[in-house]
């Protein structure tokens, strides 16, 4: 034991006398999250950029009038930005990605309305841009249906909008008569329309479950890339064995009173204590700098400490079947990431299909990135007790599996 104390001791101090591998691999979670936070916005909140969509009405019209201020009314206004131009300047102006859509109004679209004949709007979608021109497509798509069901609904009361709209005058007398027809084509309407036979009731998981308020998108992306990178970092501990084996300070410890068994478990308590030390650092980042809560200090402590003896025994494990330094870059840089992109430090797990879930859930990454979620929602420790002590369980066998491995590996001369 007391050997083991030195040992550790040793690689704890040479690592941080030159730090810069560890405190790397450190900041880049940090720095990703600060780049996702500005990119997405700081608030948890489903927030979308305004809908740029620029006009050009070759009709000016009462109908082109009355289409186009209808996409900047009510809500709509919070949506859609709109911006008239000529035709050679939308495209230009497209072309640039400046906008996300160009729509234009052809020629006769309102005579050819007023005559129930049919006519189309032209939309031009910006390909650069994904979700935004859609959404440009979906209002339309709405706006012109609803336009459409009003022109058949009030055909007669149109229609006489329509000669006062060629004599461009509105008598009073025949504004009133308009007015009492509208309303009565209303009121027949009506039992069909209000109130609605069929309704939407919304309802949010979160809410419940009484899971708490949303949480923020550092928290989601902060613990995410945490769990990648700290698999990386732990791996700079085992690495040593490697070049030690080079460097011939295994064939010094062999011959001194410190066992190779010792020498071993010596890697895997100095990984777990990096890690420890590491991920401490990026939770009080993430509270300093992202606002993070974390949830209660102490039971985010245990997390720490039980997820770091996954890690090291995990790598541990890894190192008992890698016999060259070739062999740990190519097998842990692969393990890593695979495990990474489906555990969900790279893609959330709840964008994957139910099959691809279950392969989620053999990762590490799965696992702290769940816990670590669960605490942040408030929720006590007996929520991820269990997560906790499958952490310690099966970060024991990992390191006693990898130990046996290894020992018998480096007395023969084969790992290198």
């Amino acid at each position: 034991m007391k050997n083991l104390f030195h040992l550790v001791r040793k690689d704890f101090v040479r690592k941080w006398e030159n730090p810069v591998v560890i405190l790397g691999f450190l900041l880049i979670p940090f720095v990703f999250t600060l780049i996702f936070g500005f990119v997405f916005g700081a608030e948890g909140e489903d927030t979308l950029p305004r809908v740029k969509i620029l006009t050009v009405d070759k009709d000016k019209s009462f109908i082109s009038e009355l289409v186009l201020r209808a996409l900047t009314q009510g809500d709509l206004n919070e949506l859609i930005e709109m911006e008239q131009v000529e035709e050679e300047e939308g495209y230009r102006l497209l072309d640039r990605g400046n906008a996300s859509a160009l729509l234009i109004v052809p020629k006769n679209f309102g005579q050819s309305v007023w005559d129930g004949e049919q006519t189309e709007l032209l939309l031009v979608k910006n390909p650069s841009e994904q979700f935004l021109p859609q959404i440009a497509e979906e209002v339309l798509d709405t706006l012109t249906l609803i336009l459409s069901s009003l022109r058949h609904i009030f055909t007669d009361e149109l229609n006489t909008i329509r000669e006062f709209d060629e004599l461009d005058k509105f008598p009073d007398e025949a504004i009133s008569t308009l007015s009492i027809k509208v309303k009565n084509r209303i009121e027949a309407v009506s039992k069909y329309v209000f109130p609605p036979i069929i309704s939407l009731k919304q309802k949010t998981l979160s809410e419940e479950k009484g899971e708490g308020s949303d949480l923020s998108i550092y928290s989601y992306i902060l613990p995410a890339i945490a769990m990648m990178f700290l698999l990386f970092i732990c791996n700079t501990v085992f690495e040593d064995i490697l070049r030690e084996k080079e460097t011939g300070t295994l064939t010094r410890i062999r011959i001194s009173p410190a066992s190779m068994t010792e020498y071993i478990w010596s890697k895997i308590v100095t990984s777990a204590l990096i890690g420890i030390i590491c991920t401490a650092a990026l939770i009080i980042l993430g509270n300093i700098f992202f606002s993070i809560s974390w949830g209660n200090p102490g039971d985010v402590a245990l997390l720490v400490l039980c997820l770091n003896i996954l890690i090291a025994g995990f790598i541990a494990f890894l190192y008992a079947f890698i016999r060259t330094e070739r062999q740990a870059g190519a097998l842990l840089t692969t393990v890593i990431l695979l495990m990474s992109m489906l555990g969900g430090s790279m893609i959330p797990v709840e964008n994957f299909p139910p099959v691809i879930v279950n392969f989620s859930k053999l990762t590490l990454n799965y696992w702290g990135i769940t816990a670590f979620k669960i605490l942040m929602r408030g929720e006590s420790l007996a929520a991820i007790f269990p997560i906790l002590i499958c952490m310690v369980l099966a970060g024991i066998v990992f390191s006693v599996i990898g130990s046996f491995f290894l020992n018998n590996n480096l007395k023969k001369g084969i790992a290198q």
